[in-house]
């Protein structure tokens, strides 16, 4: 087997036969080409290949420093510099900056990590470019690698870092509803009683100060989506960069039939006071924006945990991945945890 590795933007022509034989939303090529210009780094696209056919496909990104945003960064997650949903203790030895940088960083878009193609069930295939893709980092400068927000259903990926000797990094979950019902009533029928008053309460608060919930087409409201999109990433300090969210809307119109675009929103006299958006990609629906106004009290939990249900469920939907954080919020309405893990070596290997 050969190590292909290609630092471009421009992705492997193989990548897209690879993406099908997996069924990860995030390998795939829209979602690839929609979100990947939002991660730190250059591109760094890895095919393994046996007889001249490619069995395996990773992406990476090499960093030649730590990234802005302390959950891409190595460093920061060995030293418990992440958002975590609990207390915790940091950890009693941490290896300098100077040590892991320059660093390949293998994940995916949207807190994942995963790989492609047939190979990615072969527990051989999976040793054996780990091996390529240390001497491929040695090769090349690079102190440490690092596979972040590897999915508890990647077990065979586990098991391969693991045998390899990278060393474990402990991490968070992302937050996955499965559609074991029929009807919103029915899930709804799932969660306390609590928390299904509090839905149907804010839904009656929504309706008696005249706002509509409902699905919309995300081309009539775009503009709207954008401005509560950069209004919500100001409100807990994060880059508002109103040209990278416009061309992710951008991308998302090149690369998603408008049926996989799902948009929920709230009304009040014709102006969109709140919104979530999700894309679907198979089986699978991902949240992923969200904004309102403070006029909009409550909408959060009813257009994630009502009107999102209501759009997964007309589509055919297996399960909504919500992603991290508010952990507590979302398992109160039925989320299940799916937890995400790390792992790292320094080049030379165990060096």
């Amino acid at each position: 087997m050969r190590l292909d590795t290609r630092s471009t933007a421009v992705r492997p022509y193989e990548w897209a036969e690879l993406a099908t034989a997996v069924p990860e939303y995030t390998v795939s090529v829209p979602w690839l080409e929609t979100m990947g210009p939002l991660l730190p780094g250059d591109p760094l696209w890895l095919v393994g290949e046996v007889d001249g056919q490619a069995r395996i496909g990773l992406h990476a990104r090499w960093l030649e420093s730590p990234p802005s945003e302390s959950r891409y960064d190595i460093a920061a997650v060995l030293r418990g510099d992440i958002p975590w949903p609990e207390p915790r203790e940091a950890p009693a030895t941490v290896l300098a900056t100077g040590q892991l940088y320059p660093s390949i960083l293998v994940m995916l878009p949207g807190y994942s990590c995963a790989p492609a193609g047939s190979g990615a069930t072969d527990p051989v295939l999976l040793g054996r470019t780990l091996d390529d893709l240390d001497a491929w980092a040695a090769a090349h400068g690079a102190r440490s690698v690092s596979f972040l927000y590897v999915p508890e259903r990647q077990a065979l990926l586990r098991r391969a870092l693991a045998d390899f000797g990278a060393h474990p990094v402990p991490l968070y979950s992302t937050c996955v509803l499965p559609m074991t019902f029929s009807s919103v009533e029915e899930y709804l029928q799932q969660l306390s009683q609590r928390r299904r008053s509090g839905i149907r309460r804010l839904l009656r608060r929504l309706d008696e100060n005249r706002m509509t919930v409902q699905e919309a087409d995300l081309h009539e409201v775009r503009d709207e989506v954008l401005e509560l999109r950069l209004g919500l990433l100001r409100k807990y300090k994060s880059a508002a960069d109103r040209t990278q969210q416009s061309d992710t809307l951008d991308r998302m119109f090149e690369h998603y039939a408008p049926e996989d675009i799902v948009v929920t929103t709230v009304r009040h006299e014709d102006r969109v006071v709140a919104f979530t958006l999700a894309l679907r990609h198979g089986d699978t629906l991902r949240q992923l924006w969200c904004g309102q106004l403070p006029q909009a009290y409550g909408a959060y939990f009813v257009m994630h945990f009502h009107e999102l249900i209501s759009a997964a469920l007309r589509r055919g939907v297996a399960r909504i991945d919500y992603g991290t954080l508010k952990w507590a919020e979302k398992t109160a309405h039925g989320c299940r945890l799916e937890p995400l893990t790390g792992h790292m070596w320094t080049v030379p290997r165990h060096a």
